[in-house]
């Protein structure tokens, strides 16, 4: 049985307000992936969930749904059988909303799920392709779906390590929100990676001593260019 519409309902679920990244995946299988992180890193995550959610079963307590509050945002589980359905969220995000939407895609694609492989699929030409990360794939699954998110969460943490060198943690966070708030940036994780960029540049400018802010902003510049920005 065909999982493209699966897929494209999956794919969907981002244009929900406040919602960074989609998990779709049965056992191995990776069914839709759309994360702002890199695949390494949503494949780890998806081995860590089906690794406790399997515990769980294995007990005959069968985990339903999971919320995990992160300083980076959230991870909402809505579990059912085999099928596992994760939401990244932000702070805009009403998770209500999500899990209602999220139940309704498990119920109504009850049927290809139960048909789908647990087993990992090799990559191949076909549909795969519209699996893994291009915000043209997405387009591709959906006209409507919003564009691919970017890696303000990695941004974020980078730059809260770069100040952690002239300030404290909470100072470094409360530094960012309030240049987030400066900026009437309404979600961070939708703006463009030139925009994202301008975004932590202008965090670190307002560390007063010149000096130090230079520092700190070749710094800013290394970890970008690792996070190929």
């Amino acid at each position: 049985m065909s999982l493209d519409s699966v897929i494209s309902a999956a794919a969907a679920l981002q244009r929900l307000d406040g919602v960074a990244g989609i998990l779709l995946f049965k056992g191995n299988h990776t069914i839709h992936r759309q994360m702002p992180f890199a695949e390494a890193r949503a494949e780890e995550l998806r081995a860590r969930l089906e690794e406790m959610l399997a515990g769980y079963r294995q007990v005959r307590r069968r985990m339903r749904q999971i919320y995990l509050e992160f300083d980076g945002g959230v991870l909402l589980i809505l579990a059912h059988e085999e099928i596992t359905l994760v939401f990244f969220l932000t702070a805009r995000a009403d998770p209500d909303l999500a899990a209602s939407a999220g139940s309704v895609l498990l119920s109504d694609h009850a049927a290809a799920l139960a048909a789908a492989s647990s087993e990992a699929k090799p990559p191949s030409t076909g549909i795969e392709e519209l699996i893994v990360t291009s915000s043209r794939a997405l387009t591709q699954i959906t006209d409507k779906a919003e564009p691919v998110v970017n890696q303000w969460s990695s941004v974020r943490k980078a730059v809260e390590g770069i100040l952690g060198k002239v300030m404290g943690r909470g100072q470094a966070s409360n530094l960012i929100d309030r240049t987030l708030e400066a900026s009437q940036t309404q979600d961070p994780y939708r703006l463009p990676p030139g925009e994202v960029k301008k975004l932590a540049v202008s965090v670190i400018e307002h560390v007063p001593n010149t000096a130090k802010r230079r520092q700190l902003l070749t710094e800013l510049d290394a970890s970008l260019a690792e996070l190929q920005l």
